[in-house]
């Protein structure tokens, strides 16, 4: 997370570029510039305040001596000629989030004033331990052990590879195959238990190569069963 806050006198009159970066300082935890007016027009790679050549989310939020109004405005533009992408008053209490590209231009007016403050908090998109990565992590955590899933089955089918607790209730009046994936592909710490609902009996079939303990060819179950694969074949409880 980045945090850039851009203070200005006089207010930002949207249209004037800055291109040359500001001196910036630490305050309080921002990343703190005071611009000179005229200002209102700035590269969406902030001089180098944000990190190059990735997208990010901004959320911003004004600070005015005046009350915010709807002349008030950050806006994000794309392209040549300028097209507007957002726009929006970003007043105090602002919830929004808007995606940046690094091509993008950020426009800011508000109407003359004493002193304006911009804060901008802003999440990168790409690059290591920022927010692209962080949400791909969190999706495989999603799929790691300590997830428990419940599927249900009425036919005969080849189960795919899980993680974590997988609790199948087979419910048909007619028995049927169920083929383990192959076991390989099972973490050691992954759970399987396999409830019969109704008449019929499924039976747990091991992949091409691999075992049951016991030496079993077909587990079929009566009631129910947990299987885990102990890194040498597949063990087994239940009836």
């Amino acid at each position: 997370m980045h945090k850039i806050k851009l203070i200005i006198r006089g207010g930002f009159d949207g249209q004037t570029p800055v291109t040359q970066a500001p001196t910036f300082r630490l305050v309080e935890g921002w990343s703190e510039a005071e611009l000179e007016a005229p200002a209102g027009l700035f590269p969406a790679g902030l001089w180098g305040q944000v990190p190059a050549g990735d997208p990010y989310l901004v959320h911003a939020c004004m600070l005015t001596t005046l009350p915010i109004d709807q002349q008030t405005i950050f806006e994000v533009q794309t392209g040549a000629p300028a097209q507007i992408r957002t726009q929006f008053t970003p007043s105090v209490d602002n919830t929004r989030l808007t995606l940046v590209r690094p091509s993008d231009t950020l426009k800011v007016a508000t109407p003359p004033q004493n002193l304006v403050k911009l804060e901008l908090l802003v999440e990168s998109i790409g690059g290591t331990n920022e927010l692209g990565s962080r949400l791909y992590e969190w999706a495989n955590v999603a799929a790691r052990p300590g997830e428990v899933r419940i599927a249900r089955l009425s036919q005969p089918a080849t189960l795919a590879a899980w993680r974590g607790v997988l609790h199948l209730i087979y419910d048909s009046a007619a028995g049927a195959n169920l083929t383990l994936p192959p076991r390989q592909t099972v973490p050691v710490d992954a759970v399987l238990t396999l409830t019969r609902r109704s008449g019929g009996l499924p039976t747990l079939i091991p992949a091409a190569g691999d075992s049951l303990a016991g030496g079993l060819g077909g587990l079929t179950i009566q009631r129910s069963a947990i299987v885990m694969n102990n890194g040498d074949q597949w063990t087994w409880s239940g009836q």
